[in-house]
């Protein structure tokens, strides 16, 4: 007669079912496809199975609550990118300011003087330029500066 060997004690002596959704009282309707690479999936497998939970309940659960959450962390890399979009608008701001100030030039080289309300709205535009790249710079080193 032989002997069962005891259980290892970090592996769980009976696997649980995996987890579906709460049940709704209507069907759910829409379906979401979802793209990613093979390594991604592994690794989105892997994660529900360690929760006990379908895979499908487990990206439902994930992305319900990312979206609940909008102030949660995110991708590190959703923050550069906004910071990236804030300097392009900056640099195209900039552009425009700088065509402001070839025009008040001209009007100078030419001996005549700009309307001081093209120098107001100049002066704000490059003020304004100004705060929105400092704004992005500061963005990017708080980033940096986190653990």
């Amino acid at each position: 007669m032989t002997t069962a060997e005891p259980a290892d004690a970090d592996e769980p002596t009976v696997a649980r079912r995996p987890r579906r959704r709460f049940h709704e009282p209507q069907q759910r309707q829409r379906v979401l496809t979802l793209r990613v690479s093979v390594d991604e999936e592994a690794q989105i497998r892997r994660a529900a199975a360690e929760r006990a939970e379908t895979v499908a309940r487990f990206i439902a659960s994930a992305a319900l609550n990312a979206a609940s959450r909008p102030d949660a962390a995110r991708d590190p890399d959703d923050q550069l990118d906004r910071a990236i979009d804030e300097l392009a608008a900056a640099r195209r701001q900039t552009a425009r300011v700088g065509n402001n100030v070839n025009q008040i030039a001209r009007e100078l080289n030419s001996g005549g003087l700009p309307h001081p309300a093209d120098l107001v709205a100049a002066l704000t535009a490059v003020r304004s330029t100004i705060a929105t790249i400092d704004i992005a710079a500061a963005g990017l080193l708080n980033d940096r500066k986190k653990p």
